[in-house]
């Protein structure tokens, strides 16, 4: 009979022995559920920030775009004067070259 009671004994000092090793696990994965949260907070605000500098730096990129597509028409324009003024200037040494037939050299 005492052995019955001995092992009852046993049984319920690992039943209280587990119940304690289980609660201590819930208490470190709250814990550590706690210590997540923060982390997955703080993360979350950085990559928000993050997103907020990238729209940031990518409205001065479209505004850079449009001056920069502006300075091409603009280039676009002078390149064409240029090639008319080349044009017209060639055309006057032409013309310049044919006089120069007609006058008297020294």
């Amino acid at each position: 009979m005492t052995a019955f009671w001995v092992a009852l004994a046993v049984l319920v000092v690992a039943f209280v022995a587990g119940a304690a090793f289980v609660g201590l696990r819930v208490l470190e994965a709250r814990k550590a559920l706690k210590s997540l949260t923060r982390a997955l907070k703080v993360e979350l605000e950085r990559i928000a920030r993050a997103g907020e500098r990238t729209n940031n730096e990518l409205e001065t990129a479209k505004k850079a775009f449009e001056r920069l597509r502006a300075s091409l028409a603009r280039l676009g324009t002078a390149r064409a004067r240029v090639r008319l003024l080349r044009e017209v200037l060639a055309e006057a040494e032409a013309v310049l070259a044919r006089a120069r037939a007609f006058i008297p050299s020294k």
